[in-house]
């Protein structure tokens, strides 16, 4: 008797989901059944490019699909609730993008919706499964470098990213911190084993003109035991920059410290193009194909829906980054550190 195939239907057709389909692809334990956009023109094109024969543009049609047994949403932010929640109640096993969506209200919605349902619900938190990333917590754990007493951790974006794009504006990804931020609180959680008690913010719109967008944000975290964390977000970094994000993070242990690095990547490029680093260990690929920290995203969803396990990164962990994301913004705005619930 084979392996269980899971039936998958892609919820988007941006450069989120054709990275998620590409790891679908070469995952044995899953196929792409179903493709859906907002345009009709996105989601023939996506289908014909993955062999796919049935794509449209109503996300209820998805959900309905007797065929289809998990979504992967990756649709704009603003969405995620609503077709998570019709996917849940409709019995589908759901991998959703970050962020989670845009506010803590919305997120329990999506997980009251996942538990009445008995489905399973991830948040795509792909950094947790960036080999760097697995092998640091797991010397943690180890107790390599001792009790972890305090986090420094980057994030930086060149501004050409934002620039253009309407639909990134804090009204609909609630800013840097929303947007991409998320990855480094829900790391600094995760390395921390804790949450924080409270947290303080400094953010603003320093550099991009003409649109509506959080481009920088520092914040600060106390946890339980007096250990603190802190983040520092960019996405108006300068065109041209050598690498598309610029990450890094630093645990200080009672016995020794780690750093992870992906800015020093092991493979740079000169051309006539100019200077460019490839980001070899979350995305690299081999005969065209994707490997790394999203196939390793992917297979632990199939895996934990097939087997019936916990997922790593849970709409629990989702739930907690838009929390303390929204207490860092209310930090801001008063100027007195907020105290996490």
């Amino acid at each position: 008797m084979g392996k269980e195939i899971l039936n998958t239907a892609i919820i988007g057709a941006g450069k989120a989901a054709r990275n998620l389909a590409d790891a679908i692809s070469v995952c044995p334990g899953a196929r792409i059944v179903r493709i859906m956009s907002a345009t009709g023109e996105s989601s023939a094109r996506m289908a014909a490019d993955y062999g796919v024969i049935r794509f449209g543009t109503d996300y209820r049609e998805v959900v309905a699909d007797r065929n289809v047994q998990a979504v992967i949403i990756a649709s704009p932010d603003k969405f995620h609730c609503e077709q998570a929640v019709l996917a849940a109640k409709a019995g589908k096993h759901i991998l959703c993008e970050k962020p989670m969506c845009n506010s803590t209200e919305e997120a329990q919605q999506m997980i009251q919706a996942a538990e009445s349902a008995g489905v399973t619900l991830m948040i795509g938190f792909c950094e947790r499964f960036t080999q760097p990333c697995v092998e640091a917590k797991e010397r943690i754990v180890k107790g390599e470098i001792g009790e972890p007493v305090m986090i420094l951790a980057r994030r930086c974006h060149p501004k050409y990213i934002v620039r253009g794009r309407s639909w990134l504006n804090d009204n609909e990804t609630g800013g840097v911190l929303n947007y991409a931020g998320t990855h480094n609180i829900d790391l600094i959680c995760w390395l921390m084993d804790a949450a924080p008690e409270r947290v303080y913010s400094e953010m603003g719109q320093l550099v991009l003109e003409n649109q509506n967008f959080t481009d920088c944000a520092v914040m600060t975290f106390r946890f339980p035991d007096n250990k603190i964390a802190a983040l520092y977000e960019s996405f108006a970094y300068p065109d041209p920059y050598p690498h598309g994000v610029d990450r890094s993070i630093e645990v200080l242990g009672k016995k020794g410290s780690l750093k992870i690095d992906f800015m020093h990547q092991p493979l740079s490029i000169h051309s006539d193009k100019g200077f460019s680093i490839a980001d070899s260990v979350t995305w690299p690929r081999i005969n065209n194909q994707l490997s790394g920290a999203l196939i390793n995203e992917v297979n632990h969803f199939i895996d934990s829906v097939i087997e019936k396990k916990p997922v790593l990164t849970s709409g629990k962990a989702g739930l907690l980054a838009i929390r303390i994301a929204d207490g860092a913004k209310q930090a801001a705005q008063s100027g007195q550190a907020v105290y996490i619930d």
